[in-house]
């Protein structure tokens, strides 16, 4: 599992970079909120991250009942995940600067590749608090209640 983690990571990186510099697209139907790259950069973070961190043992984090154990590890899990929901955002933000940026002066300036670069950024630093403050973060108290709750 761990291995695994080793390779989602790395790969969702990749994928902000690749839209970021060279795509910079998106199908009608989703323009606006909804970006894949960034949710796969973020979401791919935070499972490749938890899936190195602990393994199989990171699938205690989804019990409804858990022992004090399994809560402990799902606490720590959900916290892991909290913060690297933001610092992949974050990272993510920097790339889309960086492709924003890279696109900006010289003659025939590319308005679409500037534009999606900060769309690219703004965005995912929206998935990453997101996901942060509205699903890990309450997740990791609920378990924190249970553990308290068994104490």
């Amino acid at each position: 599992m761990r291995i695994l983690g080793f390779v989602i990571t790395p790969f969702s990186l990749m994928a902000t970079i690749i839209n970021s510099f060279f795509i910079a697209w998106s199908p009608l139907f989703v323009k606006g909120i909804i970006d894949p790259a960034s949710l796969v950069c973020v979401l791919g973070c935070v499972i490749g991250t938890s899936l190195v961190a602990y393994g199989s043992e990171s699938g205690k984090a989804f019990k409804k009942n858990p022992s004090q154990e399994e809560a402990m590890t799902a606490i720590n899990v959900y916290k892991l995940a909290a913060r690297v929901s933001i610092g992949s955002g974050l990272i993510s933000t920097l790339l889309g600067w960086i492709a924003m940026l890279g696109n900006m002066g010289g003659v025939g300036m590319d308005i679409a590749a500037l534009t999606g670069g900060a769309a690219t950024s703004l965005i995912t630093i929206l998935y990453g608090l997101v996901f942060s403050f509205c699903l890990f973060l309450p997740l990791q108290y609920y378990f924190q209640s249970q553990l308290d709750k068994d104490s």
